[in-house]
Parts: structure tokens; C-alpha cells; sequence
């Protein structure tokens, strides 16, 4: 059995500061994304921006059935009534849900919105609204989570 190599006082006080250097320069993984209404959310208004013309197709594999056309806005529910999505024009793409306690979809909404804006969930925190810009146009989004869940996203040039 060979022996191993000796490292050195300096080798030894080095170690420690790379490590926490490796560790710093990989971000933490994001948290996952199970809830329904959040990756509807990403699927049908964050994936179809910044028409949203696709949004309701999305949907459909979530359950989603077109239930009034509006002229200017579509709205569709969950065969449960578990969630909703609407969809205005080019304008505004939303997703409405029941109530979901505790922290876990307010981080999960800011994971989806940085992975699409490309930047870290980290920088999103405390931001109400959130300002980003997507395929060129900029965008407010916003979680509300009076009497239940609202993820919606508008087309900032309106506002």
C-alpha cells in the first residue's frame, strides 16, 4: 500500500479557502417545481410570450378547456376548478389557484421567472413586482396570494 502524499502547513491552511471558493462559484440548485398552477404558469404564459396566442393550447395538457371567449380575453379553467388561466390579448397572461400555505409557491414562482428572464431566483426576492425583460419585451409580474394564487404577467408597454 503506497502511502499518501503529504500536504503542507500552507497546502493545509489553502484547502479550506478553495472550497468555500468552488462552492460560492456554483449557485444553489433551485428549489423544484411541483406545484400545477406555477408550471402552468411557466408552460402557458412565461413559454408563449410575448403573444400569449399559444397559451391556451399549452394549457390543455394541464386539463385547461377553453370556457368563454371574450373577444379580447380567453379564459379557461381545470375541469376541478382548481385553477384558471386568461389570457388578454398580447397584454396580460394569468393563472389563478387555490390557496397554497407556507413559502414553497411564492419561491417557486421566482425560480420560473428567473429561469425564463435568465438571471438567478436570488436576485428576484423582495421585488413586487417584478420587472424583466423576455424575447426582447419588458415585462411586471406579479404573485398575489390574496384569496388564493394569482401569477400573472403584463406587457410592461401598456402599464
Amino acid at each position: 500500500m503506497s502511502n499518501p502524499p503529504k500536504v503542507s502547513r500552507f497546502g493545509r491552511a489553502l484547502l479550506p479557502a478553495l472550497a468555500i471558493a468552488l462552492l460560492q462559484s456554483f449557485p444553489a440548485p433551485a428549489q423544484p417545481v411541483t406545484d400545477k398552477a406555477v408550471l402552468l404558469f411557466r408552460d402557458a404564459c412565461l413559454a408563449t410570450a410575448p403573444s400569449f396566442e399559444k397559451a391556451m393550447a399549452a394549457a390543455k395538457k394541464y386539463g385547461v378547456k377553453p370556457q368563454m371567449d371574450l373577444g379580447a380575453s380567453t379564459v379557461g379553467m381545470a375541469p376541478d376548478g382548481a385553477f384558471s388561466l386568461q389570457v388578454r390579448g398580447r397584454k396580460e397572461c394569468a393563472v389563478t389557484a387555490e390557496s397554497s400555505p407556507g413559502p414553497d409557491v411564492a419561491e417557486q414562482f421566482r425560480s420560473v421567472v428567473a429561469q425564463a428572464a435568465g438571471v438567478s431566483a436570488a436576485s428576484l426576492a423582495g421585488a413586487d413586482p417584478i420587472k424583466v425583460t423576455l424575447r426582447g419585451q419588458t415585462y411586471v409580474l406579479r404573485h398575489d396570494r390574496k384569496g388564493g394564487e394569482a401569477y400573472v404577467i403584463m406587457a410592461a408597454a401598456g402599464l
